[in-house]
């Protein structure tokens, strides 16, 4: 019997295993424990098949990988005590009554809305975002499916867009599996633009990702793939590309074309200062000052990583309000490394508001990774205070 649960992975073309690898990645991120994975295999496929319920946890852990409430899922309702925690997004099959035709006007419409969340994002994070775009997809979908004639590139610029915007709001919540996933299918409607602003773009973005999941090697060849059209990209999605270059360099060690390449993205972002840049308007020489800092923490140079923070710091664009915590919190780590376990605390404070405002996975991995820098000092009652409420930061 095919149950609704069935239903949800196989629209979104997972295989068990690929629903296997969310589960696990979701169950560390909001603290359930799981089975080994031979046993959990077993339990859905019983659960798909319909011949056991699943309980209150792997509703819950459901809900969250499918972005789904219990009713798309199949699942009985809740007992009248218990609060739902249920997402309020759809997965694509499951969302009746889509518009049967493309049109310039429904265009138009989610151009708008997604300026709207462009502009939002840097101020809210991705925690409220996520299922405002993921509700959106399943038409933006359909969309580049069917539309045809002159409308077609509209449509796919459309959908390339808002693929990449929605795997970055998933790495900023620290999913990298789903962050590629949804990168891969901006690239595959890139790809048939044949528009190299768009292509670079979006190589660059498949190189973050992979190198914020430890494929530094990985994250180079496809940065290297985005700049082989350089000099024909606007100036500061030229400083966006070479800056994720020059951050995979860092990661592998190689100081010296880090320090090359960081020179050629500053030049770039100076460039584009005045640009109108609909893809990389983030993209500002304080942002560049910024990703300069942290490839010299990881080059083990705090003393130029912090001035190179504070720096960034003095230019900080308002509207920037979640790349401003992630630059406190990667100077706090300076500091810490420095020693001046005041201005790392003082740094961190501030960072924290901005993570617990916004939602952001990469400024509460990086505050994490803080935790390890201060903990000669763990003692120190302001220490022991953060850390206490960095704990309570963990699983959310």
């Amino acid at each position: 019997m095919k149950t609704s649960l069935q239903a949800a992975r196989k629209a979104q073309r997972w295989t068990q295993a690929d629903l296997l690898d969310r589960l696990a990645a979701t169950a560390e991120r909001i603290g359930e424990e799981l089975p080994d994975r031979s046993s959990l295999k077993t339990q859905i496929s019983m659960f798909e098949n319909g011949r056991r319920e699943p309980g209150p946890k792997y509703r819950k852990l459901f809900r969250e990988v499918y972005q789904a409430t219990n009713a798309d899922l199949g699942f009985a309702p809740e007992d009248a005590g218990t609060p739902s925690t249920a997402a309020p997004t759809l997965p694509h099959t499951l969302t009746p009554g889509l518009p049967a035709a493309v049109s310039p006007p429904m265009v138009d419409y989610l151009q708008a809305v997604f300026a709207q969340h462009a502009e939002a994002e840097p101020l809210v994070g991705p925690r409220f975002l996520v299922p405002a775009v993921r509700a959106q997809l399943p038409l933006i979908e359909q969309m580049c499916r069917d539309a045809s004639g002159a409308i077609r590139d509209d449509v796919l610029h459309m959908g390339s867009r808002y693929s990449e915007f929605l795997g970055w709001l998933y790495q900023d919540l620290g999913d990298s599996h789903a962050a590629m996933e949804w990168t891969n299918l901006s690239m595959d409607y890139a790809q048939e633009l044949d528009n190299p602003i768009i292509a670079a773009y979006t190589l660059q973005r498949r190189s973050n990702i992979a190198a914020e999941a430890g494929h530094a090697g990985h994250g180079v060849g496809l940065a290297n793939a985005a700049a082989r059209p350089l000099g024909k990209l606007p100036h500061r999605v030229q400083a966006v590309v070479l800056r994720a270059l020059a951050n995979a360099h860092s990661l592998l060690g190689d100081a010296d074309e880090c320090a090359r390449t960081l020179d050629r993205a500053r030049a770039a972002a100076e460039r584009g200062i005045n640009d109108d840049d609909r893809f990389a308007m983030y993209c500002t020489p304080s942002y560049i000052e910024m990703e300069a800092a942290t490839c010299s923490v990881r080059l083990h140079d705090p003393a130029a990583a912090i001035r190179l923070f504070e720096d960034s710091l003095q230019g900080w664009p308002a509207e920037q309000e979640r790349d401003r915590g992630l630059c406190l919190a990667r100077l706090a780590t300076a500091h810490a490394v420095s020693e001046d376990v005041e201005s790392a605390y003082e740094r961190a404070r501030q960072a924290v508001d901005i993570a617990q405002a916004t939602g952001s996975a990469r400024i509460r991995d990086e505050l994490f990774r803080l935790q390890t820098h201060l903990a000669p000092w763990r003692k120190l009652v302001e220490i022991a205070e953060l850390n206490q409420t960095l704990g309570t930061m963990k699983g959310t």
